[in-house]
């Protein structure tokens, strides 16, 4: 193959094509849809878990009360399980990740089967399990892991559930001690409501995960019926609704979170991503500035503005906010990969090509960061390097590498 094989990638490096081939798949907090990274770690079985549970039935409980308590109590332990499973192969320590980090991306990872459930008015017995590919669920973690804020997020969420958790039982006790008040009634079943509302935020999110984001809105909207009025329910249904390609949707759901609170810095990133996504730049500019006005050191505010500096046309603003972003995260995988772009559509393609090592050695599963390094060596006359590079992106089920060895009539 010549050099002129690539003679017309130039009219690639353009930020309207920027937009749309990588905005789309580039959160893994909150969009979600993202590249599995290659781990150490080589395990090949599917290995599954299974817990039961069976929770006594107070004086203020139903049916459905004792239900979701008991599943509360069933995922706890399958998650404490599947994470002692990974602690025992390093995996936790190789992440430096804690515990409480580890359960809470579990959580969102891993789906939570029913494999049998009674009532018999006193109690509620459950049997749930997990089936986990340690492959696959090695690579989530670790990609999820980067995302610092997306961690503190879930995290929260895991927290607020162990909270409630106590709370109903508190309650219980008191109640069967004869200690309630009038208002214990109402303060049991507004625990267990929310309760019920965080198992179906994190269903939500498992879907999202999945690659099923449609589904995920359902499960979003079921939490919000429960409790309308967190905010963080709406942000995540939000980006829901742009990972199935719907940002209006998306957008109101976002302006909902804001009004429940002004100064939720992630939701003004979430709305400027789904700005982003419609070209609505300017918008998207002054949503990712009110996120860093409100939080200083939020790297992705300071990426993605980036990125919608640059479909303006405003590469220098561009180029600073990422190597901003890259400050505050030296890790942070996706700001290294759209300054290259940055780079190499400014011409300034060797500073391109170091900023996609770096992006390929922060995540060698990265499809799209091998595709565009191929493309730069392709840029610099390395036909050789350029068709390996692209030959891996393809491998790693990358569409626009695929597309392109196919017109070129190579094989992958």
């Amino acid at each position: 193959m010549t050099e002129h094989g690539y003679s017309n990638m130039k009219k690639i490096f353009n930020w309207q094509v920027l937009c749309g081939i990588s905005i789309k798949r580039a959160f893994i907090l909150m969009l979600i849809a993202f590249t599995f990274l290659t781990a150490g770690t080589a395990f090949a079985e599917t290995v599954s878990f299974q817990k039961e549970y069976t929770y006594q039935a107070g004086e203020l409980d139903n049916k459905g009360s004792a239900r979701v308590i008991a599943m509360e109590n069933a995922k706890r332990l399958l998650f404490g399980e599947v994470e002692a499973y990974l602690e025992s192969k390093a995996v936790i320590k190789n992440l430096q990740l804690t515990k409480n980090q580890a359960t809470a991306l579990i959580s969102v990872i891993v789906k939570t089967e029913v494999i049998e459930q009674k009532w018999d008015k006193n109690t509620f017995y459950v049997k749930a399990g997990v089936s986990v590919n340690p492959d696959e669920i090695v690579k989530s973690i670790a990609v999820l892991n980067r995302n610092k804020g997306y961690i503190r997020e879930i995290e929260e969420v895991r927290k607020k559930a162990s909270g409630f958790l106590r709370r109903i039982e508190k309650l219980k006790e008191r109640q069967e001690a004869g200690n309630a008040g009038g208002k214990t009634v109402g303060q049991y079943n507004e625990a267990v409501k929310i309760l019920g509302a965080i198992d179906w935020f994190e269903n939500g999110c498992v879907l999202v995960n999945s690659g099923n984001p449609q589904k995920a809105v359902e499960a979003f909207t079921k939490a919000i019926k429960l409790n309308p009025n967190n905010e963080k329910f709406y942000v995540f249904r939000g980006n829901a609704y742009g990972e199935a390609g719907n940002n209006q949707y998306a957008v109101r759901d976002i302006t909902k979170a804001i009004k429940l609170n002004p100064k939720y810095a992630k939701a003004y990133v979430s709305r400027g991503n789904a700005h982003l996504r419609s070209g609505s730049y300017q918008q998207a500019v002054k949503d990712y500035s009110m996120a860093v006005k409100l939080s200083p050191k939020h790297e992705e505010a300071y990426c993605y503005r980036g990125v919608a500096y640059g479909a303006l046309g405003k590469e220098q603003q561009a180029l600073e906010d990422f190597s901003h972003a890259i400050k505050i995260n030296p890790e942070y995988e996706k700001a290294y990969f759209y300054r290259g772009l940055a780079y190499a559509e400014s011409g300034n393609y060797h500073k391109a090509l170091e900023d996609f090592n770096k992006a390929v050695e922060l995540n060698p599963g990265d499809s799209e960061a091998y595709f565009n390094r191929g493309r730069v060596y392709g840029l610099l006359g390395d036909t050789y390097k350029a068709v390996e590079d692209i030959r891996k992106a393809a491998r790693l089920g990358d569409k626009s590498a695929q597309n392109f060895l196919k017109t070129q009539k190579i094989e992958w």
